[in-house]
């Protein structure tokens, strides 16, 4: 298939690419920068250098392109609204036979498990409905006008938290590893689990979403590992690591709508 990723040289963008190029899919890369541009010739993957939200930087390779992945990062809360207005209207205009079963474009959109907001009682899945922090409180308003798009086949991705290759957002714990280092903070309070995915976990399920994608139009799937994961655990066994006593492992209350959103579990 004829693919479009838009933030193909991101942290969930570029496994995903590599993932359906891997696999025989032919992959645009949208980007501003030529340093990103090289970056996707090495791995094999067709750069189109421009504005994202320009259609000109994408447009004539949109119009036989089976799919197109929202994996683009900045100001999301923006950017997702703007990228799927722009894409889907360009659609409507340049694919006549667009609505036919088909040849419909299917669009993949990137969101994320904190939708499900803080539960610790009950197990929450891709049907619970959303009770998001504040950082992501827009989010379910995009999933829903994705998945009920009459011009494409809106399919919505929902990662947990991401971790591997070269990032995650547990970065800020890693960052606390310096050679001083005699005590470990995190966001929230005790007793917390984290639902966790590999990168590369998540671009096989970007990859067969793609494969897929006329059988499951308008649906709404969290992409996370089948168990999870105690914070409690995590904190301990990386101050083993680095040499922290136990009882130097503390939580405190989020200071910002980032932290709050990271202390849900």
């Amino acid at each position: 298939m004829k693919v479009i990723v838009f933030g193909s040289t991101g942290f969930i963008g570029l496994p995903v690419a590599h993932a359906l190029v891997r696999n025989g899919h032919q992959v645009y890369g949208v980007s501003r920068s030529e340093k990103n541009a090289q970056l996707m010739r090495a791995n094999e993957i067709i750069p189109l250098i421009g504005d994202i939200f320009d259609p000109a930087t994408w447009e004539k390779h949109l119009v036989d392109a089976d799919v197109v992945v929202d994996c683009a990062a900045g100001d999301i809360a923006t950017n997702a609204r703007r990228l799927f207005q722009v894409v889907t209207s360009s659609a409507a205009r340049i694919r006549p036979g667009n609505r036919g079963t088909y040849s419909k474009l299917a669009y993949i959109y990137t969101s994320g498990t904190w939708v499900h907001g803080e539960e610790r009682s009950q197990l929450r899945s891709d049907t619970s409905l959303p009770t998001p922090p504040l950082l992501v409180a827009w989010r379910p308003a995009v999933e829903d006008q994705v998945v009920k798009s009459e011009i494409v086949r809106g399919i919505v991705i929902r990662p947990s938290l991401v971790y591997g290759r070269q990032g995650s957002l547990f970065s800020s714990l890693f960052a606390q590893a310096t050679p001083s280092v005699e005590k470990l903070e995190w966001f929230g309070t005790p007793g917390g689990s984290y639902a966790l995915v590999h990168v590369d976990d998540l671009a096989d399920c970007f990859l067969r979403a793609v494969k897929k994608n006329h059988l499951i139009s308008g649906l709404i799937l969290d992409c996370t590992n089948e168990r999870t994961e105690s914070v409690d655990g995590i904190l301990y066994a990386f101050a083993t690591v680095v040499g922290v006593s136990l009882d130097k492992v503390t939580y405190r209350p989020p200071a910002n709508v980032l932290e709050e959103a990271m202390a849900v579990t």
